[in-house]
């Protein structure tokens, strides 16, 4: 007889709203690229990631990058696709730990 793998309907919750003072239009050091703007939001409708061409929910904390002079071709992306873009690119330095 087959196994029945029912989860737990509490398993699945919808993400909590965001808090407006844990978004800062400041983004991480390590996203800030040359002839890019890059910030931190947490959106109020779904975007559509051009990393993984998956959808970026509402409500959650994420980079807005905009290209200098070309506020049209703004994109919102999952905060780990901008930093494999970013290492594809060659311009990703990661942040030094401290040992």
């Amino acid at each position: 007889m087959p196994r029945r793998n029912r989860r737990n309907p509490e398993y699945f919750h919808a993400p909590e709203p965001v808090d407006p003072s844990r978004t800062t239009p400041d983004a991480p050091a390590w996203a800030s690229a040359a002839g890019f703007e890059v910030r931190t939001v947490g959106g109020q409708k779904p975007y559509r990631c051009p990393g993984c061409d998956h959808e970026v929910r509402a409500s959650l904390v994420h980079l807005v990058v905009v290209p200098v002079g070309d506020a049209d071709a703004r994109r919102h992306w999952h905060t780990e696709c901008w930093r494999k873009e970013l290492r594809r690119l060659g311009l990703y330095h990661p942040p030094h730990s401290a040992m």
